[in-house]
């Protein structure tokens, strides 16, 4: 039998009801408020993030046009026939990826944005040769790589700072030193996570070098592809041909100290430095992609 109530002790029962129910949907309310600001700042993140892509993608493509077009207009001189060469080799191969990259993944797309920017850096250095006009001084001991070295190993990180240190106006050997310590920094990068026996482990009848036993870079290139998820032919060409273009500059800087070249003035060896650097930034990506 249901129990009886008085009429205030029901007004109580209600009134305690409508408390709880209006509880309950400003709770209710908060929750939506809270979330829907949580999805505004990620969709506001998204696309701020989005337009400082699309503007740093824009603002490489302009760069590359510009320097792409400055270099067709430089006359071909003996001195730097093998840096023009090679950086117009690498626009070659770049264009393939520009090509081929809006059917990509994500990933690949990423790596296909930065080596659009490598490709203007190193037109950016052709014309600086090509033009014999140094870049503004900075401090020798500059560098715009942090973490990037240090997060992989180290040992690299160390051999970077030596390298940079190396230029300076007092060293009268500073081409050599420089590139000595960069050009192992770079095959260091590769090695450690592309190593032979992986490689081997991976694809057993994978190209050998030109002493027929140690695995190609190409093939370790493409290695560091598959583990990044990104295992597209053209990119592997370009990165291919993007190393290839730094080691020409180290050739470069060889004749620089001890050829007919003549003498690298310090401003222009930090130009190629920075041209280095972002190379080395490039497949410091490439590996920590490798590591995921």
């Amino acid at each position: 039998m249901p129990r009886k109530v008085t009429p205030a002790q029901y007004n109580r029962m209600v009134d305690d009801y409508n408390r709880k129910l209006k509880q309950a949907v400003d709770k209710f309310n908060r929750e939506v408020t809270a979330h829907n600001r949580k999805v505004k700042r990620a969709i506001d993140d998204y696309n701020r993030d989005v337009r400082a892509h699309n503007a740093r993608v824009r603002s490489n493509r302009q760069r590359l046009n510009a320097e792409i077009a400055r270099l067709n207009r430089q006359r071909s001189t003996t001195r730097y026939v093998t840096v023009q060469t090679s950086t117009i080799a690498l626009h070659t191969a770049y264009s393939h990826v520009d090509e081929q990259s809006a059917l990509w993944n994500e990933r690949g797309q990423e790596l296909a944005d930065l080596a659009e920017a490598e490709t203007a850096n190193s037109a950016y250095v052709a014309n600086t040769l090509l033009a014999e006009t140094a870049a503004d001084a900075e401090e020798t001991e500059e560098t715009s790589l942090t973490d990037e070295l240090s997060a992989i190993s180290l040992d690299l990180h160390n051999r970077w700072e030596g390298a940079r240190f190396a230029i300076n106006p007092r060293n009268p050997d500073a081409a050599r030193h420089f590139c000595t310590s960069a050009r192992e920094v770079i095959v260091e990068l590769i090695n450690m996570k592309a190593p032979d026996a992986a490689v081997l482990q991976a694809k057993p009848n994978c190209e050998r070098g030109p002493d027929g036993k140690a695995v190609a870079r190409r093939e370790k290139i493409g290695y560091l592809l598959d583990l990044n998820g990104a295992s597209y032919e053209a990119l592997g060409d370009f990165i291919e041909t993007n190393v290839n273009d730094v080691m020409n500059l180290f050739s470069q800087f060889n004749k620089g100290t001890h050829g007919s070249a003549g003498r690298f003035d310090i401003p222009t060896l930090r130009t190629i430095k920075h041209r280095v650097e972002d190379s080395i930034r490039f497949l410091s990506t490439l590996v920590r992609g490798a590591s995921r």
